[in-house]
This record gives structure tokens, sequence and C-alpha cells, in this order.
């Protein structure tokens, strides 16, 4: 019912070329294959690598985007409540110098 697959042996004696001249380039071949695999498996740590640094990177200027933003709107909050001091304070003085000539014309 199962049937197991070929022997070595048989597989050998499948092949014409004789075993002395094969033995050499299958062993070429199989250095060559593993010499590429190699090299892909380096190339696909490389840009882990890489892929790995630039989310950081890219965490990080999100994160000091974010922070200059909330600071940008800190400063502002402090331009609109520094400017609507002056304005208080000038009409203060306004209506301090109406006051003052108020009581200039009245003497």
């Amino acid at each position: 019912m199962d049937k197991e697959g070929p022997t070595a042996s048989e597989i050998i004696n499948s092949f014409r070329t004789p075993t002395r001249i094969l033995l050499p380039k299958l062993l070429v071949s199989r250095d060559g294959w593993k010499g590429k695999a190699a090299e892909r498996k380096r190339k696909l740590k490389a840009a882990e690598i890489k892929n790995r640094d630039l989310e950081a990177s890219r965490q990080l200027w999100k994160e000091r985007a974010a922070e200059s933003q909330r600071e940008c709107a800190q400063l502002r909050e402090q331009l609109r409540l520094s400017q609507q001091q002056l304005d208080e304070a000038q009409a203060e003085v306004a209506r301090l110098r109406d006051d003052e000539k108020k009581v200039a014309a009245g003497h």
C-alpha cells in the first residue's frame, strides 16, 4: 500500500553520468545554494534591523512633533492672555486719563 521512495543506490544508478563526475557538480551546486541562502538571510536581517531603526526614529519624531504642537498651543494661549491683559491695561490707562481730564477741568 504505502510505497517507500527509491533508495540512494537506485537514485545513483538512474543517472547516466558517472558518480565521479556528478558528485563534484552536485557539491558545487549545493555550496552555491548555501551561499545564496546565507546572502538572502544576511540581507533579510539587515532589512529587519533597518526597519526596526526606522520605526524607532519615526516614533521619536512623532513624539517630538506632538510635543512641539502642545508647546505651540500653550504659547498661543499665553499670547492670547497677554494680549487680553494689555488691552485691559490700555483701557484702564484711557479711563484714568479721562478721569484726570475731568478732575483738571473741574478745578
